[in-house]
């Protein structure tokens, strides 16, 4: 079963992850600060792409480290590779990205549940759903790096179900882990400190960084444990050689 407490811990004993959380944490606390203080012009719009490809390449490289069983989760400090890689993944799962929002906007807005509050949840289940097959997607294409892999309908039939439930269970471990430890710092801040603090500010940024290595590392086990293990199980059944 997946571990939040394994995926935790490597996100703290990569080699100098200390410092890569620093580094990588000066983009998401200037784009904070520039959206705080209203400057929301042209160089918020560059530090926001930015730091969201540089968010989304920590992911994929954390997620495909895991994958590959590599000892070091986190990226190095090429930004080069990690925008490449942000890049790459986009590429790849944009298409379902706006299929399965797209559809899931459509179908919702489509009907109204006399109960309000079964209306919601019924439109939760199925966001849930179509947000399940893009996930499903990412892991797919993470693999090997093939597009191509990324659309595999089959797999996504046979593995999406078992990949939301993952995913949905995985939320409130990283809130838990979330409010161990960013909770404590905040709850200190706050007594000694004030808050908001651009220190406990820059912090807070630190951890987002080491939350994506969390996700990241969590989402490569859901992966093996719902794609390629059962893959393996299929072949076996079927008298083929595992690869």
């Amino acid at each position: 079963m997946a571990s939040i407490k394994d995926a935790v811990e490597e996100s703290f004993s990569d080699n100098h992850a200390f410092i890569k959380y620093f580094l990588y944490a000066i983009p998401v606390y200037i784009t904070y600060w520039l959206y705080d203080s209203g400057n929301l012009g042209f160089i918020f719009l560059i530090f926001s792409v930015f730091t969201f490809l540089m968010l989304l390449g920590i992911l994929v490289i954390c997620t495909t480290n895991v994958r590959h069983n590599k000892n070091q989760i986190l990226p190095g400090l090429n930004i080069f590779r990690i925008l490449k890689e942000a890049i790459h993944c986009l590429i790849a799962i944009i298409p379902a990205i706006i299929i399965n929002i797209g559809l899931a906007m459509f179908i919702t807005s489509k009907f109204s549940l006399p109960s309000a509050g079964f209306d919601k949840g019924f439109k939760i289940i199925i966001w849930c759903v179509f947000i399940s097959v893009i996930f499903t997607t990412y892991l797919l294409f993470i693999k090997d790096k093939k597009i191509k892999d990324a659309y595999n309908i089959k797999a996504i039939s046979d593995f999406g179900s078992d990949i939301m439930v993952a995913v949905i269970f995985m939320i409130p471990l990283v809130l838990i882990v979330d409010v161990i430890f960013v909770g404590s710092i905040t709850y200190v801040f706050w007594i000694f400190f004030g808050v908001p603090n651009p220190v406990l500010t820059f912090i807070w940024s630190m951890f987002l960084i080491q939350n994506i290595a969390v996700i990241g590392n969590y989402l490569a086990q859901i992966a093996m444990e719902n794609i390629e293990i059962k893959q393996e199980i299929e072949r076996y059944d079927r008298g083929e050689k595992p690869i």
